[in-house]
């Protein structure tokens, strides 16, 4: 690769007064040093694990740590930028081993190239400098994007078209409202326009995490799998770059403007994997909302709204009140108790997981949900009970939650507690009866 210097470099020296020192030694053979790790940077641009910026080639930079040309034990190379960081310059470090040090000075060997993860930016600290003497600043703007540029900013209202497509699982979900296909696009670090051969794209993406649980998961055992954060991605034509999760918010909007080669060759789409307990991957494509592949029926329904009030009313030995339904929600896999322990339940083929989260009202406050859990009834319309899939407890006479599997394309249910025994602390064994139940709607 030519050595190709960076857009705001300047000759401040000429190659015979440069003396590169590491620890007050001279650096032996750096110029080798820096044509080795543009070789490995190679290697890296073109497995698109970083991309280019500015219309020059990247090349690599050894950073002034003090007085003089005293250096870092690393070699920078860019300018690039980092897949699912701002639109602003990143540099990949090339650590550089010591192998051996004479009178001479210290020899150097080059390792391998240390790519920041999706999302992680890496700069230097202080003026970066080459063999010759040239100067460069670490933050370069954003110039040109290059092949697999994408870049996560934030949403300050710019015009796009409207776009229709969603994809969610039980812990994200994630709607594109926006698309665009601009020459150039307006960053805080500048225009940014495409270099020769790609093209611009620009996504509107509204997220929502849906994290609701009781407290208790963070301290208590589980089952099997853990719930695990699900993995968003985007593919384009060659790439699936994925969308680093601390770059989106728990509730918002964000802009993705990322490159695709010029003149289209197949469509954009986002991949969100649930991971973990029978793991799942669904795809989209993007601008259109098609769904490619074959996607569980409740997932492409909403999960439900935020709050419900439906209940109905409940005796517990000589105390009468009621249960009310707080919020009703649908969606593939739901936590729920499994002995002292928690495990994740999954629903099966066309199939859906219907959680009512409960709340008692006029009842003893004593701790035996899990004797009142078995009494609670889901009716289909069809006049069939609901297979009761599993509880959350607390600390009441009532669970938490209650989980049934349901159809996946059912509209509403009838929620109640049957007449039966339990055996709660302080009352006993004591009679569980109830009265006519609540509809939940589920037209959403």
């Amino acid at each position: 690769m030519a050595l190709v210097t960076a857009g705001c470099a300047t000759p401040a020296f000429s190659a015979e007064q440069v003396r590169l020192t590491l620890d007050g030694q001279p650096v032996l053979d750096a110029p080798a040093l820096q044509a080795r790790a543009e070789a490995e940077l190679s290697y890296t641009l073109s497995f698109g694990y970083v991309a280019r910026t500015g219309g020059a080639a990247a090349s690599c930079w050894f950073a002034r740590t003090g007085r003089l040309f005293e250096v870092d034990s690393r070699l920078w190379c860019g300018p690039v930028q980092v897949p699912g960081t701002a639109a602003a310059t990143d540099w990949v470090p090339v650590p550089l081993k010591e192998v051996e040090r004479t009178g001479s000075g210290v020899r150097l060997e080059v390792q391998p190239p240390q790519v920041p993860p999706p999302g992680s930016r890496s700069v230097p600290v202080g003026k970066l400098v080459r063999t010759d003497g040239r100067e460069a600043v670490a933050d370069q703007g954003v110039g040109e994007a290059g092949p697999d540029f994408l870049a996560v900013l934030p949403d300050e209202g710019q015009h796009v078209e409207e776009a229709s497509a969603f994809v969610r699982d039980d812990q994200l979900e994630v709607r594109v409202t926006g698309y665009a296909k601009p020459s150039a696009w307006s960053t805080d670090a500048g225009e940014l326009r495409a270099e020769h051969g790609v093209e611009l794209r620009v996504l509107r993406l509204a997220v929502t995490r849906h994290g609701e649980v009781d407290s208790a998961f963070r301290q208590t055992p589980w089952r099997g799998w853990l719930p695990q954060p699900p993995e968003l991605s985007l593919d384009v034509p060659g790439r699936r770059h994925r969308l680093p999760a601390d770059r989106l918010p728990d509730q918002g909007s964000v802009l993705v403007v990322f490159t695709v080669a010029a003149g289209g060759g197949g469509a954009e789409a986002l991949v969100l994997n649930t991971v973990g307990a029978k793991s799942l991957e669904q795809r989209v494509e993007v601008p259109s909302g098609q769904v490619v592949g074959a996607a569980p029926g409740v997932l492409r329904r909403a999960p439900g709204p935020e709050t419900t009030s439906v209940s109905t009313p409940v005796t517990v030995g000589a105390a009468t009140g009621s249960v009310e339904v707080i919020r009703a929600r649908l969606g593939r896999q739901r936590p729920v108790a499994f002995s002292d322990q928690y495990e994740l339940s999954t629903a099966g083929p066309g199939m859906a997981l219907l959680e009512l989260r409960l709340q008692q009202h006029g009842l003893p406050t004593v701790v035996g949900a899990w004797e009142t859990a078995k009494l609670t009834a889901v009716e289909l319309p069809d006049g069939s009970r609901a297979r009761f899939a599993g509880a959350r407890y607390g600390g009441d006479t009532v669970p938490v939650a209650v989980v049934f599997e349901v159809p996946e394309d059912v509209r509403s249910v009838r929620f109640s507690v049957t007449a039966g025994m339990a055996t709660l602390p302080q009352l006993g064994t004591v009679s569980v009866s109830g009265g006519e139940p609540g509809v939940v709607a589920l037209d959403f």
